[in-house]
């Protein structure tokens, strides 16, 4: 592998670990962020949070990556990944 997909794959990782950590703090999830799946829908079924809890996902998204979700767009909120892909496109602009 060479290592500059090592980078991005090592990268991709501290992201997602990072948007968990901010996840599990502000929102106070009883689950610890290393148990958090990727692919975790934050909302229905997933980790079963609210119109409140999207709200605090946007400005955590904010505060930590500076990232702004475009209003009325709700699909970055998805899952952890689609969060994920959200900061790297604000990251690669």
């Amino acid at each position: 592998m060479d290592d500059l997909l090592q980078q991005r794959i090592n990268r991709r990782k501290q992201t997602l670990t990072d948007i968990k950590v901010e996840l599990a703090d502000r929102l106070q999830l009883e689950v610890s962020p290393e148990n958090i799946d990727d692919d975790t829908y934050l909302f229905g079924g997933g980790l079963q949070l609210d119109s409140i809890d999207s709200m605090e996902i946007i400005i955590g998204m904010q505060a930590k990556f500076g990232v702004e979700v475009p209003e009325g767009d709700i699909t970055p909120l998805r899952t952890i990944n689609t969060l994920a892909d959200l900061v790297e496109a604000h990251q690669s602009a």
